[in-house]
Order: structure tokens, then sequence, then C-alpha cells
């Protein structure tokens, strides 16, 4: 079963001093990372499935549908810790925000601030 952690973290912007924030965390197990790769999978193909009754633009849908697919099952394959809330202050603007990027929980991520719309980057402390 899928476990939710408090991480602390830190947001960064260009030529500011970074601050802390705090982010939730699913640690995922293989087999909830399992199922979030089938389903994602199926989805795509699913859709690729039903394009092929779409006289002409099944040439184009087909395939583009079959290779998200498996674009997608790759990227949730490697999300062993998923970002689900990001909770910290803008080093540009100083706004307290709670963002919701979801993807994979890595340092370097990038986020964007609603307020001034600065491209924030995400800063995981060694010891997490």
């Amino acid at each position: 079963m899928a476990t939710e952690i408090q991480a602390v973290a830190q947001l960064t912007a260009f030529g500011h001093e970074p601050r802390p924030a705090t982010a939730t965390v699913v640690e995922q197990p293989p087999g909830a990372r399992l199922g979030r790769v089938l389903r994602g999978l199926g989805m795509f193909w699913g859709l690729a499935a039903v394009s092929v009754f779409i006289p002409v633009a099944h040439f184009l849908l087909v395939p583009t549908f079959t290779v998200a697919g498996i674009v997608m099952a790759v990227k949730r394959a490697h999300e062993d810790r998923r970002l689900i809330v990001l909770r910290g202050t803008c080093p540009r603007c100083g706004a307290v925000h709670e963002l919701r990027p979801g993807g994979r929980f890595v340092a370097g991520r990038r986020v964007d601030c609603p307020s001034c719309h600065g491209n924030l980057t995400l800063v995981i402390p060694s010891a997490s």
C-alpha cells in the first residue's frame, strides 16, 4: 500500500535566496506502480483502439496513441516517489502557495509561481 509522507524541501529562483517548503509525497511500492503503469498504458491503447474507426484520422491517431501509451508507462514506472502537494513561499514575490504539480519527486524539478509566474526549482536536502 502506498504511504504518504511529509518531506522537507526548498524552493529556489535565480538570483534569490532559497525559501523552505514542505512536500507531501506518496511513496509507491512496486505493486502500486505497476497498477498506475497498466492504467496509463490501457487508457492510451484504448484510445488507439477507438481511433481505428475514425476515417483518415486513424492513420495519425493510432500510432500517436500507441507511442503515447508507451511513453506514459515508462514515465509512471519511474515514479517511485510521487509529488502530491508542495507548500512554500515564492523566493521572488514572497507569496505563500500550495501547488499541486504531480509527477515524480526529484531535485531540480521546475514549478511555476501562480502570482509572479516565475520559474521555481525544487531542491531536496541530501538527508531525505
